[in-house]
């Protein structure tokens, strides 16, 4: 032997006994951690997880073997839930190192010894059960991961279950015996991204021979490695009686007897998308002498489909020669043929298919968990009829589903009686051109339904709700890439006396993480009444769980609308425009305007996210020339300001806008008036009752309080609190009025101020005798709910003492009737008198209002940016 041949021989020598040292030392240090996982396992799941051993392979790839694993039997159990002797899979190391984990190929994948026990305990729950349950409860308390959605790094060349075994123990009836669905075969080859999967099962079940078999195939598969199946095949030799596993489906379902037959081939071709070629489905399926407990009269149902048809997706033909599908009493028949059904010429040829008495009421007479499931929510038959219509030269495929004989309550949303309308009628009108998008057009006539129980909508039996589509539809028919579009020409709803017209179109593309879905929607309305539409809410608002952001994922679009004129709050606006961009959860509002109360509002700018209520919103408006009077009674039905407002709206909040909501608002109102508080009367009044020759009741008359002509004011708003940023000031005839301070959300007022009453009003109190040479100043604060404050904290001593200044003691002696030199202290304790009782008035008012606010406010909040 050469010299370098010895050398390359002692090295592949030493390679071996160093890979076979390495796997050792790996098996132990494997062994022990998939034990100290096995430890962690059964503290979360509450039932004993043992392994073996692991052991692994270096030499021609990475083998890994696990031995002798078990989920044991938890407390009061009897059996282990899983026992398994081998698992094996080999990957290919090399390609997995070299790639950084980015291509991972699994040559191969078998497990063999698999038993499943499932054993039913004396409460009549299985183990199973129990550990599904534990296993929820354990999801909850984790933080949720976002799935893995691209898988296309995977590579499975073969997998295997290789005599499995599922055994059903009934410990809860005395003298059962063990059931088992056993010698199962479980096969998968080539799963990867890209390719179609095909799937073998085989299985004895109830018996010791093998007498099922499902064969499935898919459509190349896209990323996320979801299986589009194109060809199922089912085949069940000889039948098998299905009764004995009636214990284990649950009290729920009840079976008691059944027998389960089937020679059924299904090659769905072009017909699913990925998928190609013909379409053929023929063989039959059939359950027979199923008995269920409770059902009437011990009555058996059978269930079977019986069919023949091809069919061609491409070329859009169809041939039904046997379509039978029974349902005890129920069924569904089908026969006739159609062509061109993708073409700008379809042509019908007898073909029909025809429901008679889909009673969901008569089924549950056999099959009593239906019931339960629909709560008696459907009761006579649903009609379903597909057909011909239209004229020779253009005919179409219709599809009508008629619940009109059929009685609807569903509580809390809605009702129909037996005889309502309530149908759905829809055609494909064939292809706009060849090889085009397929026209279709569906209406839905919902007359005869009440919606009132939803409290929601104010529409009775006999108002008119329907929705009419036209449009087309296309698809590539790939699953690695799918692509749909639907464009809506003319889409039309009909609320009440109310109408929405509109055009758009949705798109969806890709599959995934990569799957994305757009929409442009353009919709109009020459008027809509919303006080007639909806119905008030009286109940307080539940807060309900924040939407989910997965919903939103890959979404985009775009939104127009315009509405002619809108009734809200006994209020209208005309002219309203908004254009809406929508990012996932995020919306953008580019434009929203509108004419109401003889000025301009726009609100353009404004932004929030609807899956994310922690985050903050943006609201943005403008305001040119509004009628306050109306503006506010959208908000609130109390009556609270009049006149004009000019300004600016600039609002940001998250979560409880009470502790959140901040931004500011600018502006002026003009020709002012405030209807919550005479303020003027408020300090006139005791003061007059302080003073011995006050006259009687008060210097001004009403409610209300001027504004003057121009009141300009700023507020700005942090964590719910409004704030004057500068006092403002109102100059009136009668006193000029300073406040600071500010206002919460809920409308709670909190303005220390000054009323500064004029010399001529002090000559008014005073029936002329006094006229002072400047105005005399009273300090307050307004308090409490906005549309009805309370004049609290009025410190009316000083002013008292200004006018008996004024006055002079000889004056207020004769009024008192007591000596001048005690005139002025005898004023002052009148003053203090009455200052109390007014104070003591004023707390108990304000507490009242206080207690109320707080309720209103809460239903308020709950519903404002859906937080």
């Amino acid at each position: 032997m050469k010299r370098w041949q010895k050398i390359v021989g002692i090295a592949i020598a030493i390679l071996v006994v160093v890979l076979v040292v390495v796997s050792f030392v790996l098996d132990g240090i494997l062994t022990s951690k998939a034990r100290e996982q096995a430890q962690k396992l059964s503290q979360e799941w509450g039932r004993p997880v043992r392994i073996g051993s692991v052991a692994t392979k270096l030499l021609t790839g990475l083998g890994v073997r696990v031995s002798d694993v078990q989920i044991g039997a938890a407390a009061g159990e009897d059996v282990p839930l899983v026992d398994l002797k081998r698992a094996e899979v080999r990957v290919a190391l090399l390609r997995a190192i070299f790639s950084a984990g980015k291509s991972v190929e699994v040559r191969s994948a078998e497990v063999q010894g698999l038993t499943v026990n499932v054993e039913r305990l004396r409460d009549g729950t299985t183990n199973l059960q129990r550990f599904q349950e534990k296993l929820a409860a354990n999801a909850e308390k984790k933080p949720k991961e976002e799935k893995q959605s691209d898988l296309s790094f995977l590579r499975v060349d073969h997998a295997a279950l290789l005599d499995g075994k599922i055994a059903f123990i009934d410990k809860a009836t005395r003298g059962a015996k063990e059931l088992a669905v056993q010698h199962l075969d479980l096969t998968v080859n080539d799963l990867r991204a890209g390719r179609p999967l095909e799937l073998l099962l085989k299985g004895a079940v109830l018996a010791e021979k093998q007498n099922l078999e499902v064969r499935v195939k898919t459509a190349p598969l896209p990323a996320t490695l979801t299986p589009t199946p194109t060809s199922v095949a089912l085949h069940v030799n000889p039948p098998i009686d299905i009764g004995p596993l009636g214990p284990f489906a649950g009290k729920d379902v009840g079976l008691q007897a059944g027998t389960l037959d089937a020679d059924f081939d299904a090659q769905l071709g072009a017909a699913v998308a990925g998928g190609s070629g013909p379409t053929t489905v023929k063989g039959v399926i059939k359950l027979a002498g199923l008995s269920f407990a409770g059902a009437e009269g011990g009555k058996k149902l059978d269930v079977s489909l019986d069919t023949d048809l091809k069919g061609d997706a491409v070329a859009g033909d169809v041939r039904i020669d046997k379509l039978k599908l029974d349902l005890g009493p129920a069924g569904i028949t089908g026969h006739g043929s159609a062509k061109g059904l993708t073409s700008p010429s379809p042509r019908i040829e007898g073909l029909e298919i025809v429901s008679h008495d889909l009673d969901p009421a008569r089924l549950a007479a056999y099959y009593p968990p239906l019931r339960e499931s629909l709560g008696k929510m459907l009761a006579g038959p649903i009609g379903l009829t597909v057909h011909g219509s239209g004229t020779q030269s253009a005919q179409a495929l219709e599809l009508r589903i008629d619940l009109t004989p059929v009685k609807v309550a569903m509580p809390e949303q809605m009702t129909k009686a037996a005889g309502a309308p309530m149908t759905l009628v829809a055609h494909a009108k064939g292809a706009a051109a060849s090889n085009g998008p397929v026209r279709f057009d569906a209406k839905f006539d919902l007359a005869g339904v009440d919606l009132r129980p939803g409290k929601s909508i104010d529409k009775k039996p006999g108002d008119r709700l329907d929705l009419a589509i036209e449009g087309t539809r296309k698809t590539n028919k790939s699953t690695a890439n799918p692509e749909q579009r639907i464009d809506f020409s003319d889409l039309k709803a009909h609320v009440l006396d109310d109408e929405i017209q509109g055009k758009g179109w949705y798109e969806m593309k890709g599959a995934g993480a990569k799957a994305t879905k757009q929409f442009d929607l353009d919709l109009a309305s020459s008027h809509l009444d919303l006080d007639r539409m909806l119905i008030p809410s009286t109940a307080k608002k539940e807060q309900g769980k924040p939407l989910d952001p997965a919903m939103f994922k890959g979404l985009s679009g775009h939104a127009k609308v315009q509405i002619a004129r809108l009734t809200m709050k006994k209020q209208t606006v005309t002219d309203i425009v908004a254009d809406v961009v929508v990012e996932e959860d995020h919306v953008k509002v580019n434009t929203a305007q509108l004419k109401a109360f003889g000025g301009m509002v726009n609100a353009g700018g404004t932004e929030m996210r609807l899956a994310h209520p922690g985050e903050p919103f943006h609201l943005v408006t403008k305001l040119d020339d509004v009628g306050l009077e109306n503006l506010v009674a959208l908000g609130t039905t109390h009556k609270l300001m009049a006149g004009k407002f000019n300004g600016t709206i600039d609002l940001r909040g998250a979560g409880d806008l009470e502790k959140t909501l901040a931004g500011v608002l600018d502006g002026n109102v003009l020709d002012g008036v405030f209807y919550g508080k005479d303020i003027i009367g408020s300090v006139s009044g005791p003061l007059a009752k302080a003073l011995p020759f006050g006259a009687a009741g008060k210097v001004t008359q009403g409610g209300a309080t001027s504004l003057g002509k121009k009141l300009p004011f700023g507020v700005t708003i942090e964590n719910g609190v409004a704030r004057l940023k500068n006092p403002i000031k109102i100059s009136l005839p009668e006193a000029e009025m300073t406040f600071s301070g500010g206002m919460r959300v809920d409308g709670t007022l909190d303005l220390p101020g000054t009323v500064a009453l004029a010399p001529a009003t002090i000559a008014a109190l005073t029936g002329g005798k006094v006229k002072p040479a400047n105005p005399i100043p009273v300090n307050l604060k307004l308090i409490g709910p906005a549309w009805n404050p309370t004049a609290a904290d009025l410190d009316l001593k000083p002013a008292v003492n200004q006018i008996v200044k004024e006055g002079g003691t000889a004056l207020l002696g004769r009024a008192f009737g007591v000596d001048s030199s005690k005139a002025e202290q005898t004023a002052e304790q009148k003053a203090g008198q009455v200052q109390a009782d007014a104070q003591k008035r004023a707390e108990a008012e304000a507490e009242a209002k206080r207690k109320k606010l707080e309720e209103e406010a809460k239903n308020r909040l709950k519903g404002l940016f859906g937080r």
